[in-house]
Protein backbone atom coordinates (compact mmCIF):
# COMPACT_ATOMS: atom_id res chain seq x y z
CA UNK A 1 0.00 0.00 0.00
CA UNK A 2 1.22 3.48 -0.88
CA UNK A 3 0.41 5.61 2.16
CA UNK A 4 1.41 8.78 0.30
CA UNK A 5 -1.15 8.67 -2.50
CA UNK A 6 -1.78 12.16 -3.86
CA UNK A 7 -5.28 12.48 -5.29
CA UNK A 8 -3.98 15.29 -7.49
CA UNK A 9 -2.16 12.64 -9.52
CA UNK A 10 -5.56 11.42 -10.72
CA UNK A 11 -6.71 14.90 -11.67
CA UNK A 12 -9.03 15.90 -8.84
CA UNK A 13 -10.90 18.48 -10.85
CA UNK A 14 -11.62 15.99 -13.62
CA UNK A 15 -13.01 13.45 -11.14
CA UNK A 16 -15.18 16.07 -9.45
CA UNK A 17 -16.65 17.40 -12.67
CA UNK A 18 -17.21 13.98 -14.25
CA UNK A 19 -18.86 12.66 -11.11
CA UNK A 20 -21.17 15.65 -10.61
CA UNK A 21 -22.17 15.66 -14.30
CA UNK A 22 -22.94 11.94 -14.09
CA UNK A 23 -24.93 12.42 -10.86
CA UNK A 24 -26.97 15.28 -12.32
CA UNK A 25 -28.04 13.03 -15.19
CA UNK A 26 -28.30 9.63 -13.48
CA UNK A 27 -29.26 10.07 -9.83
CA UNK A 28 -32.18 7.97 -8.63
CA UNK A 29 -35.37 9.82 -7.79
CA UNK A 30 -35.49 9.15 -4.05
CA UNK A 31 -38.00 10.90 -1.75
CA UNK A 32 -35.37 12.42 0.56
CA UNK A 33 -33.56 13.95 -2.42
CA UNK A 34 -36.58 16.17 -2.97
CA UNK A 35 -36.09 17.61 0.52
CA UNK A 36 -34.03 20.34 2.11
CA UNK A 37 -35.63 19.93 5.55
CA UNK A 38 -32.70 18.86 7.81
CA UNK A 39 -35.04 16.69 9.92
CA UNK A 40 -36.22 14.68 6.92
CA UNK A 41 -32.70 14.31 5.54
CA UNK A 42 -31.53 13.20 8.98
CA UNK A 43 -34.34 10.63 9.20
CA UNK A 44 -33.39 9.18 5.80
CA UNK A 45 -29.73 8.85 6.76
CA UNK A 46 -30.60 7.07 10.00
CA UNK A 47 -32.92 4.65 8.19
CA UNK A 48 -30.38 3.99 5.43
CA UNK A 49 -27.67 2.83 7.82
CA UNK A 50 -27.07 -0.86 7.02
CA UNK A 51 -30.38 -1.02 5.13
CA UNK A 52 -31.22 -1.14 1.42
CA UNK A 53 -32.80 1.87 -0.26
CA UNK A 54 -35.72 -0.21 -1.58
CA UNK A 55 -36.51 -1.34 1.97
CA UNK A 56 -36.25 2.16 3.44
CA UNK A 57 -38.52 4.06 1.03
CA UNK A 58 -41.92 2.76 2.31
CA UNK A 59 -40.79 3.09 5.95
CA UNK A 60 -39.60 6.64 5.34
CA UNK A 61 -42.86 7.66 3.69
CA UNK A 62 -45.04 6.01 6.37
CA UNK A 63 -42.99 7.55 9.17
CA UNK A 64 -43.36 11.06 7.77
CA UNK A 65 -47.11 10.69 7.38
CA UNK A 66 -47.31 10.21 11.15
CA UNK A 67 -44.41 12.48 12.17
CA UNK A 68 -44.06 15.09 9.40
CA UNK A 69 -42.02 17.49 11.52
CA UNK A 70 -39.29 17.27 14.10
CA UNK A 71 -41.62 18.70 16.73
CA UNK A 72 -44.26 16.05 16.08
CA UNK A 73 -41.67 13.30 16.62
CA UNK A 74 -40.27 14.98 19.74
CA UNK A 75 -43.74 14.86 21.33
CA UNK A 76 -44.44 11.23 20.34
CA UNK A 77 -44.78 8.10 22.43
CA UNK A 78 -41.74 5.84 22.05
CA UNK A 79 -43.88 2.74 21.54
CA UNK A 80 -45.56 4.38 18.55
CA UNK A 81 -42.14 5.28 17.14
CA UNK A 82 -40.94 1.69 17.51
CA UNK A 83 -44.15 0.39 15.95
CA UNK A 84 -43.53 2.48 12.83
CA UNK A 85 -39.94 1.19 12.79
CA UNK A 86 -41.12 -2.42 13.24
CA UNK A 87 -39.42 -4.73 10.73
CA UNK A 88 -36.76 -2.21 9.68
CA UNK A 89 -34.30 -3.61 12.21
CA UNK A 90 -31.45 -2.06 14.20
CA UNK A 91 -33.94 -0.53 16.62
CA UNK A 92 -31.27 1.38 18.54
CA UNK A 93 -31.33 3.75 15.56
CA UNK A 94 -34.97 4.60 16.27
CA UNK A 95 -34.43 5.02 20.00
CA UNK A 96 -31.36 7.19 19.47
CA UNK A 97 -33.10 9.34 16.87
CA UNK A 98 -36.10 9.79 19.17
CA UNK A 99 -33.89 10.90 22.09
CA UNK A 100 -31.81 13.16 19.85
CA UNK A 101 -34.90 14.84 18.38
CA UNK A 102 -36.23 15.55 21.88
CA UNK A 103 -32.89 17.16 22.71
CA UNK A 104 -33.06 19.30 19.55
CA UNK A 105 -36.55 20.42 20.52
CA UNK A 106 -35.45 21.28 24.04
CA UNK A 107 -32.01 22.83 23.41
CA UNK A 108 -32.18 24.20 19.88
CA UNK A 109 -35.82 25.23 19.62
CA UNK A 110 -36.66 22.47 17.19
CA UNK A 111 -34.00 23.50 14.64
CA UNK A 112 -31.43 20.84 13.70
CA UNK A 113 -28.08 22.46 14.61
CA UNK A 114 -25.89 23.33 11.63
CA UNK A 115 -22.70 23.38 13.70
CA UNK A 116 -20.99 19.96 13.41
CA UNK A 117 -19.79 20.12 17.02
CA UNK A 118 -23.34 20.62 18.27
CA UNK A 119 -24.89 18.06 15.94
CA UNK A 120 -22.37 15.38 16.94
CA UNK A 121 -23.29 15.83 20.60
CA UNK A 122 -26.70 14.32 19.87
CA UNK A 123 -27.31 10.66 20.61
CA UNK A 124 -26.55 8.34 17.73
CA UNK A 125 -24.83 10.99 15.59
CA UNK A 126 -21.34 10.04 14.40
CA UNK A 127 -18.85 11.34 11.87
CA UNK A 128 -20.63 9.89 8.86
CA UNK A 129 -24.19 10.94 9.72
CA UNK A 130 -22.98 14.42 10.73
CA UNK A 131 -21.15 14.90 7.42
CA UNK A 132 -24.01 13.49 5.33
CA UNK A 133 -26.82 15.46 6.96
CA UNK A 134 -25.01 18.77 7.29
CA UNK A 135 -23.46 18.71 3.82
CA UNK A 136 -26.82 17.95 2.18
CA UNK A 137 -29.05 20.16 4.36
CA UNK A 138 -26.66 23.06 5.05
CA UNK A 139 -23.95 22.65 2.38
CA UNK A 140 -21.28 22.23 5.03
CA UNK A 141 -17.92 21.19 3.48
CA UNK A 142 -17.79 17.78 5.16
CA UNK A 143 -16.86 14.53 3.40
CA UNK A 144 -19.30 11.71 4.16
CA UNK A 145 -17.56 8.34 4.11
CA UNK A 146 -19.80 5.27 4.10
CA UNK A 147 -19.16 1.77 2.74
CA UNK A 148 -19.88 2.86 -0.82
CA UNK A 149 -17.39 5.72 -0.62
CA UNK A 150 -14.75 3.46 0.93
CA UNK A 151 -15.12 1.05 -1.99
CA UNK A 152 -14.94 3.81 -4.64
CA UNK A 153 -11.84 5.38 -3.11
CA UNK A 154 -10.05 2.05 -2.62
CA UNK A 155 -10.55 1.27 -6.29
CA UNK A 156 -9.84 4.74 -7.64
CA UNK A 157 -6.55 5.00 -5.78
CA UNK A 158 -5.59 1.33 -5.64
CA UNK A 159 -5.58 1.06 -1.86
CA UNK A 160 -4.61 -2.55 -1.27
CA UNK A 161 -5.05 -2.84 2.46
CA UNK A 162 -7.90 -3.64 4.84
CA UNK A 163 -9.99 -0.42 5.12
CA UNK A 164 -11.07 -1.42 8.62
CA UNK A 165 -7.51 -0.83 9.84
CA UNK A 166 -7.26 2.60 11.46
CA UNK A 167 -4.30 3.78 9.36
CA UNK A 168 -6.04 2.77 6.13
CA UNK A 169 -9.38 4.25 7.13
CA UNK A 170 -7.63 7.51 8.05
CA UNK A 171 -6.03 7.57 4.61
CA UNK A 172 -9.41 7.03 2.95
CA UNK A 173 -10.97 9.87 4.97
CA UNK A 174 -8.12 12.22 4.09
CA UNK A 175 -8.53 11.35 0.42
CA UNK A 176 -12.30 11.91 0.61
CA UNK A 177 -11.76 15.37 2.11
CA UNK A 178 -9.33 16.29 -0.69
CA UNK A 179 -11.76 15.09 -3.33
CA UNK A 180 -14.78 16.94 -1.90
CA UNK A 181 -16.26 19.61 -4.15
CA UNK A 182 -16.60 22.64 -1.88
CA UNK A 183 -19.14 24.32 -4.14
CA UNK A 184 -21.58 21.37 -3.99
CA UNK A 185 -20.51 19.24 -1.00
CA UNK A 186 -23.93 17.65 -0.48
CA UNK A 187 -24.33 16.68 -4.12
CA UNK A 188 -20.75 15.44 -4.32
CA UNK A 189 -21.17 13.22 -1.26
CA UNK A 190 -24.36 11.79 -2.75
CA UNK A 191 -22.66 11.32 -6.11
CA UNK A 192 -19.87 9.26 -4.52
CA UNK A 193 -22.39 7.13 -2.65
CA UNK A 194 -24.58 6.78 -5.73
CA UNK A 195 -21.67 5.59 -7.85
CA UNK A 196 -20.86 2.95 -5.23
CA UNK A 197 -24.50 1.92 -4.93
CA UNK A 198 -25.39 1.41 -8.60
CA UNK A 199 -22.11 1.14 -10.55
CA UNK A 200 -19.06 0.44 -8.36
CA UNK A 201 -20.73 -2.59 -6.77
CA UNK A 202 -19.10 -4.81 -4.13
CA UNK A 203 -19.28 -7.82 -6.47
CA UNK A 204 -19.20 -7.64 -10.25
CA UNK A 205 -18.58 -3.87 -10.49
CA UNK A 206 -20.18 -2.37 -13.59
CA UNK A 207 -16.95 -0.82 -14.91
CA UNK A 208 -18.39 -0.68 -18.43
CA UNK A 209 -20.92 1.88 -17.12
CA UNK A 210 -18.44 3.93 -15.09
CA UNK A 211 -17.38 7.41 -16.14
CA UNK A 212 -14.15 7.20 -14.09
CA UNK A 213 -12.39 4.23 -15.75
CA UNK A 214 -9.64 6.49 -17.10
CA UNK A 215 -8.92 7.74 -13.59
CA UNK A 216 -9.42 4.42 -11.74
CA UNK A 217 -6.11 2.74 -10.93
CA UNK A 218 -7.76 -0.56 -9.94
CA UNK A 219 -9.58 -0.72 -13.29
CA UNK A 220 -6.38 0.05 -15.19
CA UNK A 221 -4.63 -2.83 -13.42
CA UNK A 222 -7.58 -5.23 -13.73
CA UNK A 223 -8.07 -5.38 -9.95
CA UNK A 224 -11.37 -3.57 -9.45
CA UNK A 225 -13.20 -6.70 -8.31
CA UNK A 226 -10.45 -7.57 -5.81
CA UNK A 227 -10.75 -4.30 -3.91
CA UNK A 228 -11.35 -3.28 -1.22
CA UNK A 229 -9.59 -6.03 0.70
CA UNK A 230 -12.04 -7.55 3.16
CA UNK A 231 -11.24 -9.50 6.29
CA UNK A 232 -12.73 -12.96 6.65
CA UNK A 233 -16.04 -13.04 8.47
CA UNK A 234 -16.66 -15.39 11.35
CA UNK A 235 -19.52 -17.90 11.24
CA UNK A 236 -22.74 -16.56 12.74
CA UNK A 237 -23.76 -18.43 15.91
CA UNK A 238 -27.28 -19.84 16.27
CA UNK A 239 -29.21 -19.33 19.51
CA UNK A 240 -32.32 -21.41 20.18
CA UNK A 241 -35.21 -20.19 22.34
CA UNK A 242 -38.42 -21.70 23.64
CA UNK A 243 -41.35 -19.24 23.71
CA UNK A 244 -44.71 -19.75 25.44
CA UNK A 245 -48.15 -18.58 24.34
CA UNK A 246 -49.94 -18.04 27.65
CA UNK A 247 -53.57 -16.92 27.35
CA UNK A 248 -55.90 -15.90 30.17
CA UNK A 249 -59.32 -14.33 29.74
CA UNK A 250 -58.72 -13.15 26.17
CA UNK A 251 -55.31 -11.72 27.07
CA UNK A 252 -51.84 -12.99 26.17
CA UNK A 253 -48.85 -12.58 28.48
CA UNK A 254 -46.07 -10.50 26.90
CA UNK A 255 -42.60 -9.41 27.98
CA UNK A 256 -40.94 -6.12 27.06
CA UNK A 257 -37.24 -6.34 26.24
CA UNK A 258 -34.79 -4.16 28.13
CA UNK A 259 -34.52 -0.76 26.38
CA UNK A 260 -30.72 -0.77 26.60
CA UNK A 261 -30.27 -4.18 24.97
CA UNK A 262 -30.83 -5.81 21.61
CA UNK A 263 -34.34 -5.10 20.23
CA UNK A 264 -34.78 -2.82 23.21
CA UNK A 265 -38.31 -1.68 24.01
CA UNK A 266 -39.97 -4.27 21.77
CA UNK A 267 -42.41 -6.92 23.00
CA UNK A 268 -42.15 -10.69 22.80
CA UNK A 269 -43.61 -13.89 24.20
CA UNK A 270 -42.15 -15.19 27.47
CA UNK A 271 -38.99 -16.95 26.31
CA UNK A 272 -35.96 -18.81 27.63
CA UNK A 273 -32.85 -20.20 25.95
CA UNK A 274 -33.49 -23.77 24.90
CA UNK A 275 -29.95 -25.13 25.33
CA UNK A 276 -30.89 -28.68 24.33
CA UNK A 277 -33.25 -28.93 27.31
CA UNK A 278 -35.95 -31.57 27.18
CA UNK A 279 -39.60 -30.56 27.36
CA UNK A 280 -39.92 -31.31 31.06
CA UNK A 281 -36.86 -29.17 31.78
CA UNK A 282 -38.32 -26.31 29.75
CA UNK A 283 -41.51 -26.56 31.78
CA UNK A 284 -39.50 -26.29 34.97
CA UNK A 285 -37.68 -23.19 33.68
CA UNK A 286 -40.93 -21.50 32.65
CA UNK A 287 -42.53 -22.44 35.99
CA UNK A 288 -39.62 -20.77 37.79
CA UNK A 289 -39.79 -17.68 35.58
CA UNK A 290 -43.54 -17.27 36.02
CA UNK A 291 -43.72 -18.51 39.62
CA UNK A 292 -46.53 -20.88 38.65
CA UNK A 293 -46.69 -24.41 37.20
CA UNK A 294 -46.46 -24.37 33.39
CA UNK A 295 -47.46 -27.20 31.07
CA UNK A 296 -46.22 -27.00 27.48
CA UNK A 297 -48.48 -28.34 24.76
CA UNK A 298 -47.37 -29.59 21.35
CA UNK A 299 -45.09 -27.12 19.56
CA UNK A 300 -46.98 -25.16 16.90
CA UNK A 301 -44.28 -23.04 15.25
CA UNK A 302 -40.56 -22.80 14.58
CA UNK A 303 -39.47 -19.23 13.85
CA UNK A 304 -36.15 -18.30 12.21
CA UNK A 305 -34.42 -14.98 11.78
CA UNK A 306 -30.84 -13.97 10.98
CA UNK A 307 -29.40 -10.79 12.47
CA UNK A 308 -26.05 -9.26 11.53
CA UNK A 309 -24.22 -11.11 14.31
CA UNK A 310 -26.38 -14.10 15.25
CA UNK A 311 -29.19 -16.36 14.09
CA UNK A 312 -32.29 -17.11 16.18
CA UNK A 313 -34.51 -20.17 16.24
CA UNK A 314 -37.63 -19.80 18.38
CA UNK A 315 -39.74 -22.87 19.21
CA UNK A 316 -43.26 -21.74 20.11
CA UNK A 317 -45.45 -23.72 22.51
CA UNK A 318 -49.06 -23.05 23.55
CA UNK A 319 -49.21 -23.58 27.31
CA UNK A 320 -51.38 -24.18 30.31
CA UNK A 321 -50.73 -22.04 33.39
CA UNK A 322 -53.38 -21.06 35.91
CA UNK A 323 -52.02 -17.79 37.26
CA UNK A 324 -48.52 -16.81 36.11
CA UNK A 325 -46.91 -14.00 38.10
CA UNK A 326 -43.57 -12.85 36.61
CA UNK A 327 -40.97 -11.43 38.99
CA UNK A 328 -40.67 -7.97 37.41
CA UNK A 329 -44.22 -6.81 36.67
CA UNK A 330 -42.95 -3.58 35.07
CA UNK A 331 -41.61 -5.52 32.08
CA UNK A 332 -44.72 -7.65 31.56
CA UNK A 333 -48.27 -7.08 30.46
CA UNK A 334 -51.47 -8.93 29.62
CA UNK A 335 -52.33 -7.81 26.09
CA UNK A 336 -55.63 -8.19 24.25
CA UNK A 337 -55.97 -8.52 20.48
CA UNK A 338 -56.07 -4.76 19.97
CA UNK A 339 -52.93 -4.27 22.07
CA UNK A 340 -51.02 -6.89 20.08
CA UNK A 341 -51.92 -5.12 16.84
CA UNK A 342 -50.58 -1.83 18.24
CA UNK A 343 -47.44 -2.95 20.10
CA UNK A 344 -44.02 -3.25 18.37
CA UNK A 345 -42.63 -6.79 18.04
CA UNK A 346 -39.35 -8.10 16.59
CA UNK A 347 -39.78 -9.26 13.01
CA UNK A 348 -39.21 -12.90 13.98
CA UNK A 349 -42.56 -12.95 15.84
CA UNK A 350 -44.62 -11.43 13.02
CA UNK A 351 -45.64 -14.77 11.42
CA UNK A 352 -47.41 -15.97 14.58
CA UNK A 353 -49.14 -12.75 15.65
CA UNK A 354 -52.26 -13.42 13.52
CA UNK A 355 -52.58 -16.85 15.14
CA UNK A 356 -52.29 -15.37 18.63
CA UNK A 357 -54.91 -12.72 17.84
CA UNK A 358 -57.19 -15.45 16.48
CA UNK A 359 -56.74 -17.48 19.66
CA UNK A 360 -57.68 -14.46 21.78
CA UNK A 361 -60.77 -13.73 19.71
CA UNK A 362 -62.00 -17.34 19.78
CA UNK A 363 -61.19 -18.08 23.44
CA UNK A 364 -58.59 -20.72 22.50
CA UNK A 365 -55.83 -21.46 25.02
Amino acid sequence: MDCNIDPKSVVINVIRQKLLDWYDQNQRDLPWRRERDPYRIWLSEVMLQQTRVSTVIPYYERFLKVFPTLSSLAEADEQKVLKLWEGLGYYARARNLFEAVKEVQKTYGGEVPSDPADFKKLRGVGEYSSAAVLSIAYQKPLAAVDGNVVRVICRLFMIEDDPTKSITYKQINTTARKLLDLRRPGDFNQAMMELGAIVCLPRSPQCFKCILTKECLAYQKGKAEELPISKKTRPIPTIEYAAAIIIKERHCLLHQRDRSGMLGGLWELPAIEKRNRKKIELEQCFSSLLRNPVKLKKRTSLLNHTFSHQRWKVYVYPTESSNPVPDNKNNWCWANAEDISALPFPKIYHPILPDIISRLQTHLN
